[in-house]
C-alpha cells in the first residue's frame, strides 16, 4: 500500500515538473481533453492529499464542472462517469494527439483524393486541349488547301472566259471581214443588161 502512495506521489511530480505552460481560464465545458502525457491521477477532492480515486490516460475527453479557488484543481466528469479533481495543469481545450491523428490522416486522405482527382481532370482537360488543337490545325490546313483550290478555279475562270472573249472577237472580225470582202466583190461583179421587153 505504502509503495503505491509513493508511486502516486512520484509520478504527480514528475508531471509538475513536465508542465511548463500557463494554465488558462477553463468553464464548464465538455471540450476539453486529458494533455498528452502519460496519465493523471484523479482525486476525491481539490488536493493531491485526497484519497485517488484512478488514472485518466492522456488524451481522455472530459466535461469541465468547477475549478478551486486556487486554480490549481478541476472537477471533471470523464467518459467513463466518474467525477473527481484533476491538476488543472493537464487539463486542455485542444483535442489530443491521439484522437486528432485519424482525423487530421482523414483529411490527408481526402487531401491527397482531391488532389488526384484534380490532377486526373487536369490531364482529361489537357488532351481536350491537345485534341482541340490539332483540329484546329486540320481544319486551318483543310481551309487553306480549299482557298488555294478556290484561287486556282477563278483563275481558271478568269482565263476560260478571256480565251472566250477573243475567240468572239476574233470569229466576229472574221465575219466582218467577209462581209467587207463580200461586199467588194459584188461591186466588180459585172451586171446583167435587161433584156428589151419591147415588141418589135
Amino acid at each position: 500500500m505504502i509503495r503505491k502512495w509513493l508511486a502516486a506521489a512520484l509520478v504527480a511530480c514528475s508531471f509538475q515538473a513536465f508542465s511548463l505552460q500557463d494554465i488558462a481560464d477553463l468553464e464548464a465545458s465538455s471540450s476539453h481533453y486529458i494533455r498528452d502525457d502519460l496519465f493523471v491521477f484523479m482525486h476525491t477532492g481539490a488536493g493531491r492529499n485526497y484519497r485517488i480515486l484512478g488514472s485518466i490516460e492522456a488524451g481522455t475527453p472530459i466535461t469541465v464542472l468547477d475549478r478551486d479557488n486556487d486554480a490549481e484543481f478541476t472537477k471533471i466528469t470523464d467518459n467513463e462517469g466518474r467525477t473527481g479533481w484533476v491538476e488543472s495543469r493537464f487539463v486542455s481545450n485542444t483535442m489530443s494527439q491521439a484522437e486528432q491523428l485519424p482525423i487530421i490522416s482523414e483529411q490527408l486522405a481526402d487531401s491527397q483524393r482531391s488532389l488526384q482527382s484534380a490532377q486526373s481532370e487536369n490531364a482529361r482537360l489537357r488532351q481536350q486541349l491537345n485534341d482541340a488543337r490539332q483540329q484546329v490545325s486540320t481544319l486551318t490546313t483543310t481551309n487553306e488547301e480549299q482557298a488555294a483550290e478556290v484561287t486556282r478555279l477563278a483563275a481558271k475562270v478568269d482565263s476560260a472566259n478571256k480565251d472566250e472573249l477573243v475567240t468572239w472577237f476574233t470569229r466576229g472580225g472574221m465575219v466582218a471581214g467577209a462581209g467587207i470582202l463580200l461586199g467588194v466583190l459584188l461591186t466588180y461583179l459585172p451586171k446583167r443588161k435587161r433584156r428589151n421587153s419591147e415588141w418589135m
